[in-house]
């Protein structure tokens, strides 16, 4: 027994000695900082002040450690290694940052401390007033079946486009083709209506309303096909004057109330018509009588009287335009909608002034719905050269008219070739983008450094809407090169925007920015607020960039 505690005793002196021994080595080990100074943007540098007991360093007189751009440290000789290497911290500096020195296996950690700091306050480059509400909400989406009669021929497609799915386009509504000149075949004679013409269309409408889910009602809105090389084929020889492309009113009102009952039959019914597009095809005094003929002959037959949108021309003609001379006899009152079609190129201080003025004079004598009836964003190039000439700075006209639109109150929507869905092109994603922001919402007033207004080139455009707490913000800092070939936009670094009128941001903020044309579905990240009321957002140089968020009081 004495021998076993002998060993016992032995082994507890030994292991009591070895630990000793250990430790004695441990604390043998020299591992500190002998210097940890940094040098800010500015050049200043500072000193790092370094405590071995704390374990602590200070670097005094830096109020933003993202100025810090470089670190001069040195340690004792025994360290082997320090974790992170101080200069893979530039750029992410926090208030406190920590390193460990090791050797053998052995470390300290060190907490680097920002005294100093001074939280930086953002003078804001451009506010948002989420109770400024101007404009209207824009309440429909129709799909143009006039561009392609087949496009939703397809359930898949009309899925997407009228389907209750989360991110489909969530339509209302069809524009849907006329085809009654030679070119088509369509009505070869009064009453006469050739199905076989139609059967593409016909089995689009019927997908389009199997797929429908909205609790708006189904529109269908009737426009003349017109896109053909011979303009004396827009009209069949029933119909038309001695002037091949100009048709009798009551003639032409005919063929549409034939086009009413052929759909009818069909299970379909047009609510609204358009007599002309791109052009007056009519003048003045010859519309009105079509719309009356057309209006008392539904009428009478019993079928719902379709409202009539007007003027429907190419561009926004002013006060030497037919729409104003309509006025002037007095014909107002025979059409319901204001609808025209307003291109890219027609975004300009010269045609805007038009598109004002038909707008406000459709609104003088009652109210009335406005109609964007061929939204267009075409693949416009001016140069052959890409370094000069990217697709995603057209944004400045393709969405500036959209810009132009909801300043003075858009109800309803139609793109010409809307994209449903993929796309090889920045322009596709940003149509879906902006679009499905839109619909259910209002412009809300958005004032950048730059100002207002959205037409002069050379300037940061920006525009807010909102839908319930949902804020969706588009930057446009683009040119077209049409209008400024080498001119590069500028770089707007962390460019401060704020919420007014006592809201504040709720949750982050996602953002999607297009700035190239080779990467069609954008850059998205999310970002935090600086503030309660305030973010900062990277505005790069020819891009595109929406920012959504929601409020909060």
């Amino acid at each position: 027994m004495k021998k076993i505690n002998l060993v016992i005793l032995s082994l507890v002196l030994f292991l009591n000695c070895s630990k000793e021994s250990e430790e004695q080595i441990i604390n043998d080990i020299d591992l500190r900082f002998t210097k940890f100074d940094v040098t800010l943007s500015s050049g200043v540098k500072s000193i790092g002040v370094i405590d071995n007991d704390q374990n602590t360093i200070s670097l005094p007189n830096v109020s933003n450690p993202l100025d810090i751009t470089s670190v001069d440290y040195q340690y004792s000789e025994d360290v082997s290694l320090i974790s992170p290497n101080p200069d893979t911290r530039i750029s992410k500096w926090g208030l406190a940052e920590k390193f460990r020195l090791y050797a053998n296996g052995s470390f300290k950690e060190y907490v680097v401390e920002i005294p100093d700091y001074v939280k930086p306050v953002f003078e804001n480059q451009a506010t948002i007033s989420p109770l400024e509400k101007f404009g209207k909400v824009t309440k429909y989406h129709m799909y143009d079946l006039n561009h392609n009669a087949g496009a939703l021929s397809n359930i898949s497609n009309a899925e997407k486009a009228f389907g209750e799915a989360s991110g489909q386009a969530k339509m209302n509504g069809l524009r849907v083709p006329l085809y009654c000149g030679d070119a088509f075949g369509g009505h070869p004679a009064e009453g006469e209506v050739i199905e076989s013409v139609y059967t593409t269309l016909l089995k689009s409408i019927e997908n389009a309303k199997a797929s429908y889910y909205g609790t708006e009602p189904f529109i269908i809105f009737l426009g003349l096909k017109v896109l053909t090389s011979d303009k004396a084929e827009y009209f069949p020889d029933w119909v038309t004057t001695e002037a091949p492309t100009v048709p009798n009113p009551v003639k032409y009102a005919q063929l549409i109330v034939d086009y009413i009952e052929f759909m009818d039959k069909n299970g379909h019914e047009v609510n609204y018509v358009a007599f002309d597009k791109e052009a007056a095809r009519m003048d003045v005094t010859d519309f009105t009588i079509a719309v009356d003929t057309l209006r008392a002959r539904t009428a009478r037959l019993g079928y719902v009287v379709p409202k009539v949108v007007a003027p429907e021309f190419y561009k926004p003609l002013g006060e030497s335009g037919s729409f104003n001379d309509l006025y002037k006899i007095n014909g107002q009152d025979r059409f319901d909608v204001f609808g025209n079609h307003y291109y890219m190129n027609h975004h300009n201080e010269t045609n805007h002034p038009n598109l004002k003025f038909e707008y406000e004079l459709a609104q003088s004598d009652k109210f009335r719905e406005a109609w964007a009836t061929e939204a267009h964003w075409d693949a416009l190039r001016c140069s052959n050269i890409y370094e000069k000439d990217r697709e995603i700075w057209t944004s400045e006209l393709a969405i500036g008219c959209m810009f132009d639109w909801t300043d003075l109150g858009l109800d309803l929507v139609s793109w010409w070739d809307y994209p449903l869905s993929g796309g090889n092109a920045p322009r596709h994603y940003i149509t879906r983008a902006y679009t499905e922001a839109l619909i259910g919402s209002q412009p809300i007033r958005m004032l950048d450094h730059d100002g207002e207004e959205v037409l002069s080139r050379f300037k940061l455009h920006s525009r807010a809407y909102i839908r319930g707490n949902e804020v969706n913000v588009f930057f446009i800092n683009t040119v077209s090169p049409c209008n400024a070939v080498n001119y590069t936009p500028t770089f707007y670094k962390d460019y401060p925007v704020g919420i007014l009128d006592g809201f504040k941001i709720d949750g982050d903020i996602n953002v999607t920015q297009w700035d190239d044309d080779d990467e069609p579905l954008g850059e998205s990240f999310v970002i935090e607020p600086v503030e309660e009321n305030q973010f900062l957002i990277d505005i790069t140089p020819g891009s595109f960039t929406h920012v959504s968020f929601n409020i909060s009081e």
